[in-house]
């Protein structure tokens, strides 16, 4: 779906308005250009991106509109309160971590869900970090990877069949172990640390 040149204009696109919004010094007015730019891009003003699940968001908008409104949404957090800073951040990664699919977005866009993931990643669930797991892994970033599958069986993340989703990391895990010396290298692993550790993920839930 995603075109590398196309992924790149949008984010000199975001870029720009996220330029403009820090020169206005009225926050109505910042508002105001978030909302057209959600019209716009999305088809939706702020306020559905704002109130709306992003379970529903993501069976409402198209691919490219979903991507357009993580982007507004993550824009929209800086002007947020921290307890709904959190709320839109959280919306913000769940938007970006369902378009896993798409290997050229998930690479341009490795750098921005790791920051996400950081920021809210005590309110992430399970299925949240299995998520980011797998956008980790389109996007050939190994280490984030690892970490989110380890997370999201840790206990306090509700997951509901622990050994299923340890057999899908592992399963993960061992792929991304026969990739290129230069993309490990690149990622930080070794191809033996990968292997470890899907044996690990074997063993603790087997």
């Amino acid at each position: 779906m995603f075109q590398r040149d196309y992924i790149l204009r949008l984010i000199e696109m975001m870029g720009e308005l996220a330029r403009r919004i820090g020169e206005m010094l009225d926050e109505m007015e910042r508002k105001r250009l978030l909302d057209q730019k959600s019209r716009d891009c999305c088809g939706v003003p702020l306020s559905t991106l704002e109130n709306v699940s992003a379970e529903s968001l993501c069976e409402l908008l198209a691919v490219q509109p979903r991507l357009l409104a993580s982007e507004v949404l993550y824009l929209r957090a800086a002007e947020a309160v921290w307890e709904q800073r959190e709320a839109l951040l959280l919306k913000s990664l769940r938007l970006l971590a369902s378009l896993h699919e798409e290997g050229p977005l998930c690479e341009t866009r490795l750098e921005r869900m790791t920051e996400l993931k950081a920021a809210v990643l005590p309110l992430l669930t399970a299925d949240d970090l299995m998520a980011c797991a797998c956008f980790f892994s389109q996007a050939e970033g190994y280490g984030e990877m690892e970490d989110a599958l380890f997370q999201a069986l840790e206990p306090e993340r509700g997951c509901a069949c622990p050994r299923e989703l340890a057999r899908r990391g592992a399963e993960m895990l061992r792929r991304a172990a026969h990739a290129d010396e230069q993309t490990l290298i690149l990622c930080g692993m070794t191809s033996r640390e990968l292997e470890l550790s899907a044996q690990e993920l074997r063993q603790r839930y087997n």
